[in-house]
């Protein structure tokens, strides 16, 4: 089976842009701070663009506001796949429902123990959407109504588990491409943490909102919402565990903004602080985010690779033992942005490699993650006769052919 091209793939929209703007590829490349020939290899497809910093510098030379006109896609869905995935429409009606609709209220015990059980099988479980997209619509409609007919601290318990629920359809939106769900979720998940009135709530709820901008393309307002809320948590100066691991959240949030800003020096400052809390934390799962050495690890690797730097991102990354993470989506997650380090250096047997692994911890994630299909879909473009079967075949499986 031959692979299928897009009518319009990212390289082609970057050579468009360029001619509408009527720059020269040697302007181009002189603007961005990269040789002609690297440019050129953007515009023909021979390489792909490397990171979302990239990205957005080639955004600016090019004068295109919207990020997504120039990849052709929005983040975790590629251009051949189906307009929207079969999850979304219910969970859409769920989050824009008038009102909730329950046959019987939950109590907060009950439905404190029901998202827990949501957010479990969506990390830990390989089939994790076909797990938890049946059971999102339900919780959110009990969520709201437990929110609605309670008051006092009854009330403020019901907003907790609302801003941890609302935590997850944020990630679960993103991941299936319901980009406007995505936004919708965070703004929920900071509300109700500001009604629950409590400030690592606040700070896990800034976290979903800081990921939401970030996965968007705006950078800077990531940058300002973990920034402020940094200076929230650190208006109290204690060692509970949870604050701190809510600060390291933040800062390694921070550390890939400041990759993509490419500032070096405060990425590099950030992630010496994260490393400092998660030698204090150990390894933690607060307000369902995953905070220790394993993740500050991971995020280093994959802020060097934002830098452009794909060699020492990889030598990083092979010294992470990422089995210590129980997040199938940050092993995964890991793995191929290991694969991505190693197809910018052209070892493409072990970038192949990397990518098998990806897709052995989640074949679910493989068919939905941008970077992978990316990644295989530049790995086609220089297949070789020993690469061509095991390659096909990982294509195929992620949907790519």
């Amino acid at each position: 089976m031959e692979p299928t091209h897009d009518p319009m793939p990212p390289a082609g929209r970057i050579k468009l842009y360029r001619r509408r703007r009527g720059l020269t590829q040697e302007v181009c490349a002189q603007l961005k701070g990269v040789s002609v020939g690297a440019w050129r290899k953007w515009e023909s497809g021979e390489r792909s663009v490397n990171s979302l910093a990239d990205w957005i510098d080639i955004a600016r030379i090019l004068n295109v506001r919207d990020l997504y006109k120039l990849t052709g896609h929005p983040l975790g869905v590629m251009p051949d796949d189906p307009a929207e995935h079969e999850s979304v429409p219910p969970l859409r009606a769920a989050m824009t429902a008038y009102a909730p609709d329950v046959d019987q209220l939950s109590s907060v015990a009950e439905l404190r123990s029901a998202v827990r059980l949501a957010w479990t099988t969506w990390y830990q479980s390989r089939q994790r959407y076909t797990y938890t997209s049946p059971v999102l619509p339900g919780l959110i409609h009990a969520s709201r109504a437990a929110v609605a007919s309670l008051d006092g601290n009854e009330r403020r318990h019901a907003q907790q588990v609302a801003a941890d629920l609302y935590l997850l359809v944020r990630a679960f939106a993103k991941k299936v491409g319901a980009q406007d769900l995505a936004v919708i979720a965070a703004d929920r998940a900071l509300t109700a943490a500001y009604e629950a009135d409590d400030p690592a709530y606040r700070a896990s709820a800034a976290w979903n909102m800081g990921q939401v901008l970030s996965n968007r393309g705006h950078t800077e307002d990531s940058v300002d919402m973990c920034r402020q809320a940094i200076a929230d948590l650190q208006r109290t100066a204690d060692d509970d565990p949870v604050r701190l691991a809510a600060l390291g959240g933040l800062h390694l949030l921070l550390s890939i903004q400041y990759a993509r800003l490419r500032d070096e020096r405060r990425t590099l400052d950030v992630l010496d602080r994260a490393d400092e809390l998660a030698a204090r934390t150990g390894e933690t799962e607060h307000h369902f985010i995953f905070f220790g050495p394993t993740n500050t690890a991971i995020h280093r690797a994959a802020a060097t690779l934002e830098l452009s730097r794909p060699g020492e991102a990889a030598r990083i990354a092979e010294r992470v033992d990422v089995g210590r993470s129980p997040s199938i989506e940050r092993r995964h997650s890991h793995f191929t942005h290991l694969a991505r380090a190693y197809a910018s250096k052209r070892d493409d047997y072990a970038a192949i490699h990397m990518l098998q692994r990806a897709h052995r911890e989640s074949p679910e994630e493989s068919s939905l993650n941008l970077l992978m299909r990316a990644t295989v879909r530049e790995l086609l473009t220089r297949e070789t006769a020993t690469s061509r079967n095991e390659l096909r075949s990982l294509a195929e499986l992620v949907g790519v052919v």
